[in-house]
């Protein structure tokens, strides 16, 4: 038998306020076909993500496939990327519905019996969720670990020098591209806060010898933490919590001991690295 469908008299103003309304609550609403088979219709749809508004069609979703005894929950879900949708099938003779996969939204259950041979509103459960179709704008991660993969780095003594870190260990990631390799500076595109850490482990320190860590913004110490030797080695750590404005701002670490001759920095990737990620 054919869904029936029920057509008001045409008054303006009911027709301008059911406009708005469906807007509202139509998207993606889940109902038999006109003539009932194993597949269910979806209305249209749109979804919100930040500031892009992507309009979806109707859809057909199935055939479905009825349990052959007993009964099953299957699950209608929305991709949230791009408003396809899907099915997710349950498990048979259990009253659970199955989960609803990682980046989708419900969209409707739909109760099975093994005497099931079309799809109709009755044994359809609409789960949609209004504000499902608004997401947030996914923030790519930022993030990286350099070093020195293994290689020593020689430095003189009472000279400040740019330490050449790079993301070619197997330690090493570089997420969002933002340190570059050849320069050594880690120039995130995004503004906010940036957790900064940067360690550096000096060798053959006479005792009394300063080491210093420090990370440079702009061409400029930001931060930096120093210690004094006792012979032999010894790491300097600094950390700090830095503003970045995503157009111009750059960071880099320095290395730097007062007195001494024949030091280098460790080239072990857990010795002497460089870090940051971002935060907020």
């Amino acid at each position: 038998m054919a869904v029936q469908t029920f057509n008001p008299t045409d008054l303006s103003q009911s027709t301008a306020n059911w406009a708005v309304a469906q807007r509202i609550v139509g998207p993606f609403a889940p109902h038999a076909q006109v003539t009932p088979n194993l597949t269910v219709a979806l209305d249209p749809g749109y979804l919100l993500s930040g500031t892009t508004l992507t309009e979806v069609n109707a859809q057909s979703v199935g055939p479905f496939v009825p349990p052959t005894s007993g009964f099953r929950i299957d699950r209608v879900v929305i991709d949230r990327s791009t408003g396809v949708a899907s099915i997710v099938t349950g498990a048979a003779n259990t009253v659970t519905p199955p989960t609803i996969p990682m980046g989708t939204f419900p969209a409707a259950q739909l109760h099975f019996q093994s005497t099931t041979l079309t799809i109709t509103n009755d044994i359809i459960v609409d789960e949609r969720v209004i504000a499902a179709t608004f997401s947030p704008p996914a923030a790519n991660a930022i993030g990286f670990r350099a070093d020195l993969n293994g290689v020593n780095m020689t430095i003189a003594a009472g000279v400040t020098t740019l330490v050449p870190m790079n993301v070619t260990s197997s330690q090493a990631f570089n997420i969002g591209d933002a340190f570059d390799p050849e320069t050594h500076r880690f120039k995130p595109n995004r503004p906010g806060l940036y957790q900064v850490n940067g360690q550096l482990h000096y060798w053959n320190m006479a005792a009394g010898g300063m080491c210093t860590a420090v990370i440079f913004k702009n061409g400029a110490p930001h931060s930096n933490n120093h210690v004094i030797a006792h012979g032999g080695s010894v790491a300097a750590h600094v950390s700090s919590v830095i503003q970045l404005n995503g157009t111009t701002d750059y960071l880099e670490l320095y290395g730097y001991y007062n007195n001494g001759t024949g030091n280098y920095i460790s080239g072990q990737m857990t010795s002497s690295w460089f870090s940051a990620a971002y935060t907020a």
